[in-house]
């Protein structure tokens, strides 16, 4: 009976980490669509809105916890959920000793949630990146970000979909689009260089487009690195993606 609890908890932790990566990953994915169109007022919205979040004040009298919601700005809200969903896996280990794949999984599901808070993070400061942006329009079609970003968001989408479903199938292929999103990084960056090298009033364009270069592909790293956990989780085995 304790075995069925533990394994009923085990399931819904691992269903409150997939809920935390999609919302970062949407957080990411509706931030570089306001970039892209260079709309403050969406990106004002993703960064600075408020996101309901459940806290556990606690009693001193022996009374049970008493679960509160309060209101927090996204970017807050990802380091609290981040740190709740810590402490809740770190009270699986501790109260249920658990080995081998059950072991695997919680340790997968605080790589995911690390990397969920770092990727949401991201899409802030891709915020805050359309907002010093001039307005007007971008220059030489974004130096090929669009594609770059598509890539590096796929590659999470699966990664959260196997983490989901198990499914190595999904992360096969990682280490070649990884390849791929590197070659856009530095491909990405010669351009801008030339860019601003024929023009200086584009700087200001470029700069922006080569911090968001490295967002992106720190994004894909991220999803390689989850892919490898996921791997571990199901086999046992280690494996090196990049």
């Amino acid at each position: 009976m304790m075995k069925d609890h533990f394994h009923r908890e085990l399931e819904e932790y691992q269903r409150s980490v997939e809920k935390y990566s999609i919302f970062a990953l949407n957080m990411l994915r509706d931030s570089f669509d306001a970039f892209r169109s260079l709309d403050r007022e969406q990106a004002c919205e993703i960064a600075g809105g408020m996101e309901s979040h459940c806290i556990s004040p606690g009693t001193s009298d022996g009374q049970p916890e008493m679960h509160q919601q309060i209101m927090v700005p996204r970017k807050v809200f990802l380091g609290l959920r981040s740190d709740q969903l810590e402490e809740e896996g770190l009270m699986l280990i501790g109260l249920n000793q658990p080995v081998a794949r059950d072991l695997r999984t919680i340790s997968c599901c605080m790589n995911l949630i690390t990397s969920s808070e770092r990727i949401g993070r991201y899409g802030k400061d891709i915020c805050h990146c359309t907002y010093k942006l001039p307005e007007g329009i971008h220059i030489q079609d974004m130096v090929g970000l669009a594609e770059m970003a598509a890539l590096s968001i796929s590659m999470l989408e699966d990664a959260i979909t196997a983490f989901r479903r198990h499914d190595l199938d999904m992360i096969r292929d990682f280490s070649e689009r990884d390849d791929v999103i590197d070659q856009m990084r530095y491909s990405i960056y010669e351009d801008c260089i030339g860019i601003m090298e024929e023009d200086p009033v584009t700087i200001p364009y470029c700069a922006t487009y080569l911090l968001i270069d490295r967002y992106l592909e720190r994004c894909a790293d991220h999803a390689c690195k989850t892919a490898e956990k996921i791997h571990y989780m199901v086999t046992g085995e280690r494996v090196d993606i990049r």
